[in-house]
């Protein structure tokens, strides 16, 4: 086990293995190493069953769905008789219940669990959450609207690490005097250090993943508009060169990898949407097809795709409908753009 687990994640683990063994009769075992290289950090076994299944555990504490679908593509492709393992503080039932959706297994501090591998089935939800002190890193600033908004510009822009505060403030869309302290307390959590007097962005994959779990509660909410039911054949034929609006989600991630038909579209906007709305003849709707957001950022146009979201938007809102296709393509998309650019 790494200083980062033993650090970070031990007392998750040793209170969640104690919980299951109360609630489940389920003990598990710290177990030599497989090979899994990149796939987890705890390596458990349940020695009490005569198959004695093996799992990856990956300890994370979850918000939405968006984490759940980081871990299920971070535990992929693992070998026979080895399981993807959640360790998580604490599951709501919802939770729980997209982890079974999905073939995740998972245990809580609570005694929550899901396990269901040949010999051992296990599903307990509802166990209450246990009393214990709210985690201070949520109230600081890294994770503020203003701090998700200056580290998705500093992600998008890593170069950016060594600008002015002002040129950084202006990327971002934030008022200058809040950039210091989020740009402090990155430097505190072990995201930018000073390389040959350069400023820089390290653990990037780590504060990437973060970023994503994050988005659909700390920014997204404050970004949404309106829901509009849409005819499908004018939205997709808009033209939106000069309209300052772009295609997110659903339709990115379609126009990146081929691979997604969508079924929801997502567009993000500066200023009035009404010609959009006119163009595609959109009309309030609170279950419509159509979702407008606030676009949140000023980087630079890229030529490729002009009218579509930086690829870590894209990925962020696919992973944060849970939803089975749209995990995929984020799989793919991770693979094919994400990867190469947050390796450390």
């Amino acid at each position: 086990m790494n200083s980062r687990i033993e650090l970070r994640g031990q007392g998750t683990l040793t209170e969640a293995l104690g919980a299951v063994a109360r609630t489940a009769a389920l003990k598990l075992r710290h177990a030599v190493k497989t090979r899994t290289p990149g796939h987890g950090e705890v390596f458990l076994e349940a020695d009490a069953l005569a198959t004695k299944p093996q799992f990856v555990a990956v300890i994370k504490t979850v918000r939405n769905f968006a984490t759940i679908g980081m871990v299920k593509e971070q535990l992929n492709g693992l070998p026979p008789g080895v399981y993807p393992l959640l360790v998580a503080p604490y599951m709501t039932r919802a939770l729980a219940e997209r982890c079974r959706d999905l073939h995740l297994p998972f245990i809580d501090t609570a005694g929550n669990a899901f396990i269901q591998v040949p010999g051992l089935t296990i599903y307990i939800t509802g166990e209450p959450q246990p009393a214990r002190r709210k985690n201070d890193l949520e109230r600081r600033r890294a994770y503020t609207e203003v701090g998700m908004k200056v580290i998705f510009a500093l992600l998008c822009d890593q170069k950016l690490a060594d600008a002015t505060y002002r040129e950084i403030g202006r990327v971002a869309q934030v008022a200058l005097g809040t950039v210091g302290p989020v740009i402090k307390e990155l430097a505190n959590r072990g995201h930018l250090v000073q390389r040959g007097g350069i400023a820089t962005l390290i653990n990037t994959r780590e504060l990437m993943e973060a970023w994503v779990a994050r988005y659909p509660e700390a920014l997204r909410p404050k970004l949404f508009q309106d829901r509009y039911q849409a005819d499908v054949d004018r939205l997709q034929a808009l033209d939106l060169h000069g309209r300052q609006a772009v295609w997110g989600a659903e339709v990115a991630a379609q126009r990146l990898t081929g691979y997604l038909k969508p079924e929801q579209f997502t567009l993000y906007v500066r200023g009035d949407a009404k010609s959009l709305l006119t163009k595609a003849r959109m009309r309030l709707d609170q279950n419509g097809n159509t979702e407008i957001l606030q676009a949140f950022w000023n980087l630079p146009e890229d030529p490729t795709h002009p009218d579509l979201v930086p690829p870590l938007l894209v990925y962020a809102d696919l992973m944060a409908t849970g939803d089975g296709r749209n995990l995929e393509t984020a799989r793919l998309l991770h693979e094919q753009l994400l990867e190469p650019l947050y390796r450390s």
